[in-house]
């Protein structure tokens, strides 16, 4: 059997990657022209480079698949052009799934964000059956609805498509946006992590990487065509989430509170000055909101039908925290200055 990988060098593809070569499956790897390769190095897979949104740059890379991880995406919270979210993640996606259809793909796991969902009102968990899609207003989370949306019209094909929904992801791994919550975590080790966003009562959903690799294999493997996963962990609050890190490191962080309008102002200074030099803001005005929002996640479906399993926060933070200990690389975590504009998940 094999199966293509797309953004297979990124964060959680290249974990992906891993875990579904220890299975015996073949592996195709796609990712973007002129990105790093240096995450499959010494891997056993086949490498295709290109854009997702080029149907030539796909046809080699589905030919002989049988499935289809899709994960590759426009992640963040700023774009120069915010079109570009919608250019790659739907009109990508439904390039992708077109080649798919020509080539006989039989089953593609196509990964989304929980942000999709919104946020949660009065403590609501939020799960597969909340509709806030359109009520969406940043171009990411826009586009990851759409994306979604786009896909569910091949379903009519005969082709097997199954959604899963990520929240925020942690872990050892390589550098990548997508490892931002570690990034916090080295900031709070070395001291340049050091405030807690809001009251640090805001609880979201933090999710153990391995847990979430594990999931979408068995989303490959279980999940039911045309339904929806939710692949998180536990809801914590910062507060709780500090704590932890707190514990398991055996260190007081010295950690500030930044209410809500001093993260926001800042964020629009960042979004002017974003206009002015084309350099990414490290937080946006929505990024404020992200921070002081909750979102709080129900994995109960997931549980229930994929047989999906949640390593306890503790253990999966304590087994972190030893890996950044234990490993120090330069490239092996996100630059600070993008930690905050990252979290878009």
């Amino acid at each position: 059997m094999k199966t293509l990988i797309t953004g297979a060098n990124g964060y959680i593809g290249n974990h992906l990657v891993e875990k579904v070569l220890h299975q015996g499956v073949q592996v195709n790897a796609f990712l973007l022209e002129g990105t790093d390769l240096h995450a499959l190095e010494n891997l056993p897979v086949q490498v295709f480079k290109g854009d997702i949104r080029r149907e030539q740059d796909l046809e080699a890379a589905v030919e002989g698949c049988d499935t289809v991880y899709h994960l590759a995406s426009l992640v963040g919270l700023w774009a120069k052009d915010p079109h570009s979210f919608y250019d790659i993640n739907v009109t990508g996606t439904d390039t992708l799934l077109r080649v798919c259809l020509r080539k006989g793909v039989r089953r593609v796991v196509v990964v989304s964000s929980c942000g999709v969902f919104g946020f949660s009102k009065n403590g609501q968990l939020l799960d597969e059956t909340v509709d806030n899609g359109h009520n969406l207003n940043d171009p990411y989370e826009k586009s990851k609805f759409k994306q979604v949306e786009v896909s569910k019209k091949y379903l009519r094909t005969g082709m097997e498509v199954v959604f899963v929904y990520l929240t925020k992801v942690f872990g050892p791994g390589i550098k990548s946006n997508g490892n931002s919550i570690t990034g916090i975590f080295e900031g709070m080790l070395d001291g340049t992590w050091r405030i807690i966003p809001g009251n640090g009562n805001t609880t979201a959903n933090f999710a153990f990487v391995d847990d979430v690799v594990a999931g979408l294999v068995l989303a490959m493997q279980n999940g039911t065509s045309g339904e929806h996963y939710m692949l998180g962990g536990e809801n914590l609050s910062y507060h709780q989430l500090f704590d932890i890190v707190k514990a398991k490191s055996g260190r007081d962080f010295q950690l500030r509170h930044v209410p809500y309008p001093v993260l926001w102002l800042v964020g629009g200074v960042q979004e002017l000055l974003a206009k002015w030099t084309g350099k990414p803001p490290f937080i946006t005005k929505f990024g404020a909101r992200k921070f002081t929002s909750d979102a709080l996640v129900s994995c109960e479906k997931a549980k229930r039908e994929l047989s999906y399993k949640i390593t306890p926060a503790s253990l999966a933070i304590g087994q972190t925290l030893s890996h950044l200990q234990n490993k120090k690389t330069a490239d092996s975590l996100p630059e600070l200055t993008v930690v905050i504009g990252a979290m878009a998940e």
